[in-house]
């Protein structure tokens, strides 16, 4: 009789279990890391690149070189920072490229399509260990990226008079925004990839699950002076929670439970709308073609652009040229219109992969 309970008790505990098992089945399955990483060296130098470019669709950013030369300090390509540890912090090289970097507002040119905002900043961060290799596969590998992320952040905004800027710190995309853009292979173009043979794309953005910072851009809706913090997490745990990777610029409790490797500053300056820009290129460049149209033929190849008079731009724009000219160290504000126009005439659309997210 006692045996007949106890197998009774038993049978009944296994359809209990199996109740609440078949009640679960639906639920979402959280993917978990699987704790695979292998080893990796210690970063000693990093290097960051923002490339002025535009979107092609909202991961796929483009970036063309101008090839121009140019009499100051060239903010409408690619600027390049370096930064080296000093003790216990990350600063950026004696002998780096930039020390700041000197940008535009972005402008969504299309109020329907968001893909239209411009210009975009592509961001690529090299990694080097202590014997000066890119390490970048290392952290990016398949085995590696679930358990590291980069992050973005602005601090001390204010105004070109000095004047605070007030936002919202858990969550300033009033200020900065970033959209990660890494694929699957670092280095490689998503939207350029080349095919298998049963049409499968080789390389392809990561998904949204699996943010690393490699890869990706900037926008500045706002003009102002402020510090970009670039800070990476290595989270043995993983990056998720509920599903869901942490936001660019706040890292999530599971991330904060592992352990910070870097964070490094660098000094912005969105000094004036892009608008500005288009206009004192539009000015220069219609006002040489009504030049060249009235020359002799025997004299048009003669006739070389002119700048933008400062005494013809608007009380805005010339707020925003005296502004310009004094982050260049400039000697005045007509030598620096004629760079924007040799930018825009040596500005050459191409299809060069390594332009292209």
């Amino acid at each position: 009789m006692r045996t007949r309970i106890i197998k009774a008790f038993s049978l009944g505990l296994m359809a209990c279990a199996f109740a609440l098992t078949s009640c679960r089945k639906d639920e979402p399955v959280i993917p978990k890391p699987d704790n695979k990483q292998t080893t990796i060296d210690e970063i000693a130098k990093v290097r960051i690149t923002l490339s002025n470019g535009h979107l092609h669709g909202t991961k796929v950013f483009h970036y063309v070189p101008s090839g121009g030369t140019f009499t100051y300090r060239n903010i409408y390509d690619r600027q390049e920072y370096t930064f080296v540890k000093n003790g216990d912090q990350w600063v950026l090289s004696s002998d780096a490229p930039y020390t700041d970097f000197i940008g535009y507002q972005v402008q969504q040119y299309d109020a329907n399509d968001p893909t239209s905002a411009a210009p975009d900043y592509g961001a690529i961060i090299y990694l080097y260990n202590a014997k000066g290799e890119l390490i970048n596969d290392q952290y990016a590998s398949e085995a590696n990226r679930p358990y590291y992320q980069f992050f973005f952040y602005p601090t001390e905004a204010k105004d070109f008079d000095g004047k605070s800027i007030s936002f919202d710190a858990s969550n300033p995309t009033s200020i900065l925004k970033y959209v990660y853009c890494d694929t699957n292979v670092w280095n490689k173009s998503a939207s350029k990839s080349p095919q298998d043979d049963k049409g499968n794309k080789l390389y392809y953005f990561l998904k949204d699950t699996e943010p690393i910072g490699i890869k990706g851009y900037f926008q500045n809706p706002t003009i102002s002076q402020f510090t970009l913090n670039i800070d990476l997490w290595h989270s043995p745990k993983g990056k998720l929670e509920e599903g869901k990777a942490s936001p660019f610029y706040a890292p999530n409790a599971t991330v904060k439970s592992g352990k910070q490797l870097l964070h490094m500053s660098l000094p912005m300056n969105v000094y004036a709308s892009k608008d500005f820009q288009d206009e004192v290129v539009s000015y220069i460049s219609t006002d040489y073609d009504r030049r060249v149209d009235a020359a002799p033929d025997n004299e048009k190849e003669n006739i070389k652009p002119e700048p933008y008079p400062f005494e013809k731009l608007s009380d805005k724009n010339k707020v925003y040229a005296l502004r310009i000219v004094k982050l260049l160290g400039a000697k005045d504000w007509e030598s620096v219109s004629l760079d924007f126009f040799r930018y825009y005439k040596s500005y050459k659309h191409n299809n060069d992969p390594e332009g292209y997210f």
